[in-house]
């Protein structure tokens, strides 16, 4: 019985990938002053919906730096190499 690849596998390797190379791109930026570059992409200030009863704020913003694109390569790189 064959596994296959399918887009479940890929999602779960890009996001352990830019998580692992977001915390080890954190850590080398303290010795390494390439990985302390980061580039932030997002919105600037929250959405808020008031409804009386309840308050909802939403803010998304992506951070990268070199660390999280060594990451998504790595992650790209093994989707390809599992079998």
């Amino acid at each position: 019985m064959k596994r296959s690849k399918g887009i479940g596998t890929l999602c779960f390797l890009l996001l352990v990938g830019l998580l692992f190379g977001g915390f080890v791109g954190d850590f080398l930026a303290k010795y390494v002053h390439a990985f302390s570059y980061q580039q932030m992409i997002g919105m600037n200030s929250p959405i808020s919906i008031d409804l009386n009863f309840i308050k909802v704020s939403f803010l998304l913003v992506f951070r990268f730096n070199l660390g999280t694109v060594i990451g998504l390569i790595i992650a790209i790189f093994s989707y390809y190499k599992v079998k």
